[in-house]
């Protein structure tokens, strides 16, 4: 894992500033290779973590023997090796790395190279020889990707704050503004810079340095496996069971040591099972106190993870997470570091577990993707409940919506519940991209409400994936992978890169994405409402019932409980600041703020966003980072 910038410009750019700020995700080394084609200027930078070879050899930029073909990666390619003995057996090899290994294939195959690769990385290749720069993202999105381009220029980087260290200038966009507090991120390929885009996950950008024209095509996009459409049930169990442990397997390759984020809950344990006996590895659990689980009405992950790392003798590391690490200092330290501005708190706790383990566990795996894939959110079974209404006839559907949409959402027993069952009154009379709305965080309409001009384009996005026809469990599963899968992966990209850690996603192994595409909805959540069934059934002889069977538990921090203080909220959140700008509604906010703190909505996502916004924005545009 690394960091890596660059540009093809008419006008020299600052490359040194682009990569040193970018020295987090790898503070082993920094190498550069400059030089100019076709007149114009070109750099490939790179800051390196070393995970696979820990030599010099492994120095990026890395260069063919003639010179003629340069790469700058980050990531990993879990099948390099097999690659290596198939496919280069003529090649020399100054290295151990799967760097030189695609560097070689690219050389032998040509840009289509890519299809034979398993893993997570982010690209660039510079070809002297056809004078062309080619970027390329992981299928899923594991790995970040960003650039700029212009009629002169094109500027690349693993974060957006390096292509701010650019000499070019860069302005906010209102409609990515408005859908940050939609959907609390920028969905799609747009980011809160007008001039910034995510290079999409599958995709490969092409570059000409002779006409400075660019292409972005797809060379992978979620669809229908044939492999898997005629699996029995069965079948199935046996094909996911082999998926997960090679998946796991794989990814344990690394010259460095190896711990997880272990929350206790079903993914993290299945990752535990498969690797448990492995004494070496460290397994990282966070632990709320009692108050805030109480005032949060979730489940304890420690007290799970530490029952489960008894039965399977682990190696458990407890780390504290609470109300007192939700303060300015944390908030902003991890702004800086995520940058392409998202308001998920989990990225604390995020930070705070890769922050412990950096001295001593270099590579993590996490459980990230299985919800998004197998159907564990609670908008996957409002979206099951709202067809199943749907078959009910009008008038006592209508009856029990609006008696949802009545219910206070931090009032009274079972609160984990009450918010969601509000969410499902609230909009269950929505046209169909409601499947979308009861998937995102947070209330759609309160969050336009931060607004005078409650208009926004979130609703044509979401109608985008919710067509007419088309089944909402697909059209779900295309929405969140594309949106908020790749949201989940940046936060944790970048918070265990803020502590020079690399994160690693079993279940995002494209083999499996691909998988949980293809079998029935009901084999992910059945017409009960179990979630995840498939899952669940399969691990069922290697995990003890009581973690197949727990209720499940957020990971981040508790906002509900920390928001529920005026005086925190007051130390936290500036209205002054949003006062300044003419588009921001403070009256909403504080009516927004007031609704929350009496029990009657749940709006600590909001809240959040709002202060992310607020120091995101003093620090990245007044120049303070």
């Amino acid at each position: 894992m690394c960091g890596i910038a660059g540009f093809v410009s008419s006008e020299l750019q600052n490359g040194t500033s682009m990569i040193n700020v970018l020295t987090h995700r790898g503070p082993d080394s920094v190498g550069e290779y400059k030089a100019e084609i076709s007149g114009k200027y070109v750099f490939l930078g790179h800051a390196r973590l070393s995970i696979i070879d820990l030599s010099a050899a492994g120095a990026q930029p890395m260069s063919t023997s003639d010179g003629k073909v340069h790469i700058v990666y980050n990531g990993e390619v879990y099948n390099f090796q097999a690659l290596r003995e198939k496919y280069l057996d003529g090649y020399v090899f100054r290295s151990k790395t799967d760097t030189e290994v695609i560097l070689y294939l690219y050389h032998r195959f040509g840009i289509d190279f890519v299809h034979k690769l398993e893993g997570d990385f982010a690209i660039s290749i510079l070809d002297e020889l056809r004078k062309k720069l080619y970027l390329i993202r992981d299928r899923v999105g594991v790995k970040p990707l960003y650039y700029f381009r212009n009629d002169w220029t094109l500027i690349f980087a693993s974060e957006i704050k390096a292509i701010l260290k650019s000499n070019l200038r860069f302005s906010i966009s209102e409609d990515s503004l408005h859908a940050y507090f939609v959907f609390k991120y920028v969905p799609g390929s747009e980011t809160m810079f007008s001039e910034i885009k995510r290079l999409a996950p599958g995709h490969i950008l092409e570059y000409s340095i002779d006409s400075m024209q660019a292409s972005v095509r797809p060379y992978w996009k979620l669809e229908k496996n044939s492999d898997y459409e005629k699996l029995s049930y069965v079948e199935g169990k046996g094909v996911l069971l082999d998926l997960l442990r090679n998946a796991t397997e794989m990814r344990l390759i690394s010259d460095v040591p190896v711990g997880t984020f272990f929350s206790g809950g079903l993914d993290s344990s299945a990752i535990a099972y498969f690797i448990k006996d492995q004494s070496a590895i460290t397994h990282y659990s966070a632990r709320k106190n009692k108050t805030d689980l109480r005032k949060e009405g979730t489940s304890s992950d420690f007290f799970y993870s530490e029952k489960l790392a008894r039965d399977f003798s682990l190696n458990l590391s407890p780390i504290d997470i609470g109300s007192d690490e939700a303060n300015l200092e944390l908030i902003r330290k991890t702004l800086f570091y995520s940058d392409d501005l998202i308001a998920d708190a989990s990225q604390i706790p995020s930070y705070l577990i890769t922050r412990e383990c950096a001295a001593s566990s270099k590579v993590m795996l996490s459980g990230m993707g299985a919800d998004e894939i197998f159907f564990g959110y609670a908008g996957h079974l409002l979206t099951l409940l709202s067809q199943n209404f749907d078959k009910l006839p009008g008038f006592l559907s209508r009856f029990v919506a609006s008696r949802c949409r009545s219910l206070d959402q931090g009032n009274g027993c079972l609160k984990a519940y009450r918010r969601y069952l509000h969410k499902f009154g609230k909009y269950y009379d929505y046209p169909g991209y409601k499947y979308g709305l009861f998937s995102i965080v947070g209330d759609y309409e309160n969050s336009m409400s931060a607004f005078k001009d409650g208009e926004n384009s979130s609703a044509a996005f979401l109608s985008g994936y919710f067509k007419n026809g088309d089944d909402p469990f697909d059209s779900l599963m295309r929405f969140d992978v594309e949106n908020m899968l790749v949201k989940n992966l940046h936060y944790t990209d970048r918070m265990s890169m803020a502590n020079s850690v690399e994160s690693r996603v079993p279940f995002l192994d494209h083999r499996i994405v691909e998988f949980a595409y293809t079998i029935p909805r009901a084999w992910k959540l059945s017409d009960t409402g179990v979630a995840k069934k498939i899952l669940k059934d399969t691990l069922k002889p290697y995990l003890p019932s009581y973690i197949l069977k727990r209720r499940k538990a957020g990971f981040g921090m508790p906002l509900r409980s920390i928001f529920s203080s005026q005086d925190k909220v007051s130390s936290l959140l500036d209205f002054e600041f949003f006062g300044s700008f003419d588009s921001f509604s403070v009256p909403n906010i504080k009516r927004m703020i007031s609704s929350h703190q009496q029990g009657r909505e749940d709006n600590s996502s909001i809240i959040y966003a709002l202060i992310s916004y607020q120091e995101w924005h003093k620090l990245f545009m007044n120049g303070r980072f």
